[in-house]
C-alpha cells in the first residue's frame, strides 16, 4: 500500500529572481498580470548587432537576438551580513549571485534563522546547465596570444613598419584585457557549476551534502527529486533545492541557432504559430522539509510535492528530438510515485517550450498518459510559464514547479499567454486539456485536493514530471496504519466491522441530522476541554442509526476543531457541504447499515 507520508515534501520556503522580477512577490504579480517579459539583447551584455544576421545558415551568426532577461536583482551582502568580500564578489558569476539572492529570500521566507533549522542537517541541491556566462569572457581573455598569433600570420600586416606592428598588437591586447574580466584567484571559483551549490553552503554554513545537477533543461527537475531522495531517506532534515541558469552568451544563441531552436520572434505554447523557443534566465529555489516535519514544526506550506517520475526516451530520431514514449513513462511514474490518480481538480503547467515540433509530442504524451483516468474533455487547465519569461533552460522545471506551488496557494491560476489559435496538431477537440487564456480562479470540482503536474524534458532525452498538492493540514500525515476502521463508505449506507481504534474515533448517531448536531457540540464542547471520547469501537446501536456522524482525530485539540467545522457545516442546512471535510476525517452516513460482500477471484493456474 502506497504511504502518503513517505515522498511527501513541503515547500516552506520561496526565493526567486527572474526576468522582471527581483522577487517571488514580482514574480506572482507579473504571472497573474499576463506580463510578457521578452524584450530584444540589453547593450549592457553584449552586442547583438554584432553577430545578427536574418540567415539562419550564416556562419557563426544569429537570426533570433531576443530573450528573458534578468535586468535588476537584489545583491547587497554588506547589509546583508553575509561574508562574501567585494573582491570576491566580483569574481563571481551571475548563476552564484542569483542562487544566492534566492536562496536568502526562500530561506528569509522561512523565518530563519529565527525558525528552527539545523544546519548541520541541511542540504544544497541546485540544478544547472552550461555554467554561466563568465567562464566564457575570462577563457577569451586567456586565448589573447592566439589572436594575435593569428595577426602576425597576416601578410597584410607583415608588411606594415615593426613599430606599427608592435602598437596594433598592444592596442589590441589591451582593448581585449579592458573589455573582458581579469583573471585572478576568485575567477575559477567564481565560474565552477558545482560550486553554485556551495557558495550557499559555504555562505549559511550549511553541513548536508551540496551538488549541482545536470540534465539538460531538466537540470532544476532531476534536483528536486534528489532532494525529495534524500529527506525521504534521512540524509537531511531540510533542503535548499531548485534551479539557476544565466547563460546567455552570444555563443549560446549563435549554437541554439545552428540547431533551428530559436524563435526570432516570440515565446507562445502550445499555439498554431510557435515557431521556436525564447531564452530566458534566472533562478528559482526553495526550502524543503519532510510534510510531518513542516506540520509538527508549524511551518507554512505553500504545497505539498507528493512525488516526481522521470524517465529516458531511449533510442528516438536523434539525441535532440523528443521522444513521445519516455515523457508518457515520466508522467505516468510522476503519478504512480505520488500515489493519486489525475482528476478533474489538477492542473497541468507544461514544459511548453514553443517549438513546432516540442509542443505537439509533449501535448499528445500527456493525453495519452491521462487517457486511462477518462477525464472529461477540456476539463483540465494547462499552460506554461515560458509564455511569460522564455526558457530558462537548467532552471525551466524550478520555474514551471515555482508558478504551480503559488498557483495552488492562492487557489488561482494565471493566464498562459500568447495563445491566439491553438496548435491545430494538438487534439484540443478530443483532449482533456484546455489552455488557460484568462487569470481564473481554481475551483474545486471535486472532493480531491487541488493537484498539479508538473513537466520538465531536456536535451538528451531525460525527461521528469512532478505531481504537486494543496497542503490540507494532517490530512497525509494522519497514520494510517493505525487509524479507526471506519465503514467503508458511511455515506453509502456501507459498513464493516470496526475494530479497536488506535488514535482515536468520535462518532455521534441520531434520529435526524439535527439531533446528531445537538450532540456534536456536546462533543466540541468536551473537546475544547481538553477531553476526547475513550477510544473503543462504536457499539451496534450507533451504527444502525439512521444518521451517523464519525470524526477521526489524533487528540483533543484536532477533534475539536474538525468537529467545530463539522457543526458549522451542519448549520449551514445542506449536508453536501460536509463533503470538503471527508478529506480530514468527517464521514456522513444515512439509513441502515449494509451488508458487506467479499469477493476473491483467486489464482491464476500456472504455466
Amino acid at each position: 500500500m502506497h504511504d502518503p507520508k513517505r515522498g511527501s515534501v513541503a515547500i516552506v520556503g520561496l526565493g526567486a529572481v527572474l526576468p522582471d522580477a527581483p522577487s517571488v512577490g514580482a514574480f506572482w504579480k507579473n504571472l497573474q498580470d499576463g506580463r510578457y517579459s521578452i524584450t530584444e539583447t540589453p547593450k549592457e551584455r553584449w552586442d547583438a548587432d554584432l553577430y545578427y544576421d536574418p540567415d539562419p545558415k550564416a556562419p557563426d551568426k544569429l537570426y533570433s537576438k531576443i530573450g528573458g532577461w534578468v535586468r535588476e536583482y537584489p545583491w547587497e551582502p554588506f547589509a546583508w551580513k553575509l561574508p562574501i568580500p567585494p573582491k570576491v564578489g566580483e569574481g563571481m558569476d551571475r548563476t552564484q549571485k542569483w542562487a544566492v539572492a534566492a536562496a536568502r529570500e526562500a530561506l528569509e521566507d522561512y523565518g530563519y534563522p529565527n525558525r528552527p533549522m539545523d544546519p548541520t542537517r541541511t542540504a544544497v541541491i541546485v540544478g544547472n546547465a552550461m555554467g554561466g556566462d563568465r567562464h566564457y569572457q575570462t577563457a577569451l581573455r586567456i586565448y589573447a596570444p592566439e589572436y594575435l598569433d593569428e595577426l602576425a600570420r597576416s601578410v597584410t600586416f607583415a608588411q606594415l613598419p615593426e613599430a606599427q606592428r608592435e602598437a596594433i598588437a598592444k592596442e589590441l591586447l589591451t582593448g581585449i584585457r579592458g573589455r573582458l574580466p581579469e583573471v585572478n584567484e576568485d575567477s575559477m571559483p567564481g565560474e565552477l557549476a558545482n560550486i553554485i551549490a556551495g557558495r550557499i553552503a559555504a555562505i549559511f554554513d550549511f553541513h548536508g551534502p551540496n551538488f549541482v545537477t545536470d540534465a539538460a533543461c531538466a537540470s532544476a527537475m532531476a534536483a528536486m527529486a534528489a532532494a525529495v531522495e534524500g529527506l525521504e531517506e534521512g540524509y537531511y532534515d531540510t533542503v535548499v533545492a531548485g534551479g539557476v541558469d544565466a547563460n546567455m552568451s552570444a555563443s549560446t544563441f549563435v549554437k541554439f541557432c545552428k540547431i533551428g531552436a530559436l524563435s526570432g520572434t516570440g515565446t507562445r505554447p502550445y499555439d498554431a504559430g510557435a515557431d521556436g523557443f525564447v531564452m530566458g534566465e534566472g533562478a528559482a529555489l526553495f526550502v524543503l522539509k519532510r510534510i510531518a516535519d513542516a506540520e509538527r514544526d508549524g511551518d507554512r506550506i505553500y504545497a505539498v510535492l507528493r512525488g516526481i517520475g522521470g524517465a529516458s526516451d531511449g533510442k528516438g530520431k536523434g539525441i535532440t528530438a523528443p521522444n513521445p514514449v519516455g515523457q508518457r513513462y515520466a508522467v505516468v511514474r510522476g503519478w504512480e510515485a505520488a500515489g493519486e490518480r489525475p482528476d478533474v481538480n489538477m492542473y497541468y503547467e507544461g514544459h511548453g517550450t514553443s517549438t513546432r515540433v516540442g509542443d505537439v509530442v509533449e501535448a499528445n504524451a500527456a493525453i495519452e498518459a491521462f487517457a486511462p483516468f477518462g477525464l472529461p474533455v477540456g476539463s483540465v487547465p494547462m499552460g506554461s510559464v515560458k509564455s511569460n519569461i522564455g526558457h530558462l533552460k537548467g532552471a525551466a522545471g524550478a520555474a514551471g514547479i515555482m508558478k504551480a506551488a503559488l498557483s495552488l496557494f492562492h487557489k488561482e491560476i494565471p493566464p498562459s499567454i500568447n495563445v491566439k489559435t491553438p496548435n491545430p496538431k494538438i487534439d484540443f477537440a478530443h483532449a482533456p486539456f484546455r489552455v488557460v487564456h484568462e487569470r481564473m480562479e481554481w475551483k474545486k470540482a471535486a472532493e480531491s485536493p487541488r493537484r498539479a503536474g508538473v513537466s520538465a524534458f531536456g536535451f538528451g532525452g531525460t525527461n521528469f514530471h512532478a505531481v504537486l498538492e494543496e497542503h490540507e493540514p494532517g490530512r497525509l500525515t494522519r497514520d494510517r496504519r493505525s487509524t479507526v476502521a471506519v465503514p467503508a463508505d458511511l455515506a453509502a449506507h456501507a459498513a464493516a466491522p470496526v475494530k479497536a481504534p488506535l488514535r482515536g474515533l468520535a462518532m455521534v448517531a441520531g434520529a435526524d441530522l439535527g439531533e446528531v448536531q445537538a450532540k456534536l457540540r456536546g462533543v466540541v464542547a468536551e473537546a475544547k476541554a481538553g477531553r476526547a471520547p475513550t477510544p473503543e469501537a462504536p457499539d451496534a446501536a450507533t451504527l444502525a442509526a439512521p444518521v451517523r456522524l464519525a470524526v477521526e482525530h489524533g487528540d483533543a485539540a484536532e477533534l475539536a476543531r474538525r468537529a467545530a467545522q463539522a457543526d458549522k457545516a451542519l448549520a449551514s442546512g445542506n449536508p453536501k457541504a460536509l463533503l470538503p471535510l471527508r478529506a480530514q476525517g468527517v464521514h456522513l452516513g444515512r439509513g441502515q447499515k449494509g451488508k458487506v460482500a467479499f469477493l476473491s477471484p483467486g489464482r491464476a493456474p500456472s504455466t
